[in-house]
């Protein structure tokens, strides 16, 4: 069942889906690096050949230095050239990109890269709906897609966009051109928060009489002056002793998103920018590249701009990640130093019941060492399991195995034979 997290508005009919943590990376005119355009009847060809991030369509963004991607250029004996373009603005890069691509483009900039489509309608405010996972299944709670309602309409198809990188986990829909007047670090009333939290946060909230936020477990003084900031801040810096972390937060537009993000139940807000409503939510899945969507109906017409939050390779992503550090593989497994520290393949394992919780029972061997190089402790080591895996990833496909189980191999190359008895 589709929620709403709020509506946005698109003035320029250009929206733009981005991290919005990343945003003080984002500005009139990026400070270093070079600008490049691709010019020849091959420049299309040339920048796929590329395959390079800054690289999108016939231009190639923030470069320190423009010869060794001119000599790639050259090398491929293609008709195209390198020709240096004067710095271009973040939003200038989304309108010449859009002019080339406007079903949907990614664009570069120095902190990752976002999504814009062109021709949402600008004329009036678009409701953003999210719809999350199966509540029954391991990833309830979390998004599956959120996005933008165009038009009414059952889609017919669907056409990729391209990829938005998230490395705050968060994103939000945006108009570009109005994203010019979002402040990062500029408190619209000149106001400042400054909380702490932490292991010693309550002590030090105690010697320093900081009242509670309205955040469970943080501490810190809301709605102060500039030099209040500094007065508390250096109080704080006193506490050297003690540990706690400590966030000074402008009354920005960032600041106010995050405030309604953090009170609704969907986790999203709504601020308004230069004429354009923007709609930031949390992803539920924290970082990572998230394919981006146009959905359409049977006459082209567009209904829907789409982040997949949910697709099948953020899920397998998901899933191994939690395996590696929160399940079997962050478990402990008794290694002979011939494997953990010389670099030994893994010829002999077997595994036993465990001897605790964070132990996995097996015992792992290069397969060559004498008894009495076996019975001395000092010359094994406890190494999680994914580590194991991490040297020789062909060792993963018998860890699964129940114990009693043993599994030996002549070399690296052969495959892991079961040992019976």
């Amino acid at each position: 069942m589709p929620e709403s997290l709020g509506s946005a508005s698109f003035p320029s009919g250009d929206l733009l889906l981005i991290d919005f943590g990343l945003l003080r990376a984002w500005c009139g005119e990026p400070a270093e690096g070079m600008d490049f355009e691709i010019t020849g009847p091959d420049a299309a060809e040339v920048s796929a050949r590329l395959d390079l991030a800054m690289v999108k369509g016939r231009y190639a963004f923030d470069f320190p230095d423009g010869d060794p991607l001119a000599k790639r250029v050259a090398e491929f004996g293609l008709d195209a050239s390198l020709a240096p373009i004067p710095r271009t603005p973040h939003h200038t890069r989304v309108q010449r990109l859009l002019d080339d691509t406007p079903g949907g483009v990614e664009v570069p900039f120095s902190a990752g890269w976002a999504v814009a489509v062109r021709g949402v309608p600008a004329d009036r405010e678009l409701p953003v709906y999210g719809e999350r996972m199966d509540p029954d299944g391991p990833d309830a709670g979390k998004w599956r897609s959120v996005w933008v309602e165009c038009a009414e309409g059952e889609p017919v198809r669907s056409v990729e966009c391209g990829y938005v990188l998230v490395e705050e986990a968060r994103l939000m829909f945006a108009d570009s051109t109005a994203l010019n007047g979002w402040r990062n670090d500029q408190p619209y009333d000149g106001l400042f928060d400054l909380v702490f939290w932490g292991r010693d946060a309550p002590e030090v909230a105690g010697r320093l009489s900081a009242p509670a936020t309205d955040q469970q477990d943080v501490f810190g003084w809301t709605d102060i002056t500039e030099d209040e900031l500094f007065e508390h801040y250096s109080r704080l810096r006193s506490e050297d002793e003690a540990t706690f972390r400590t966030d000074v937060r402008p009354h920005d537009d960032h600041y106010r998103m995050l405030r309604q993000m953090q009170r609704t139940p969907t986790e999203s807000g709504v601020v308004e920018v230069d004429g354009g409503l923007m709609t930031g939510w949390f992803t539920s899945w924290g970082d990572g590249a998230f394919p981006v969507y146009r959905d359409l109906a049977g006459d082209g017409t567009l209904l829907r701009v789409r982040v997949e939050l949910g697709a099948d390779e953020i899920v397998r992503w998901q899933r191994r990640f939690e395996r590696l550090w929160f399940g079997d593989l962050a478990q402990l497994a008794i290694v002979s130093n011939r494997v953990a520290h010389d670099g030994e393949p893994t010829c002999w394992l077997y595994r036993e019941d465990p001897d605790n919780e964070r132990d996995s029972g097996w015992r792992v061997f290069a397969g060559d060492e004498p008894e009495e190089y076996v019975a001395d402790s000092a010359n094994c080591s406890l190494m999680p399991l994914r580590e194991l895996v991490r040297a020789d990833p062909s060792v993963e496909a018998v860890l699964t195995e129940p114990a009693p189980a043993a599994f030996e191999r002549a070399t690296r190359n052969d495959e892991f034979a079961p040992v019976r008895g």
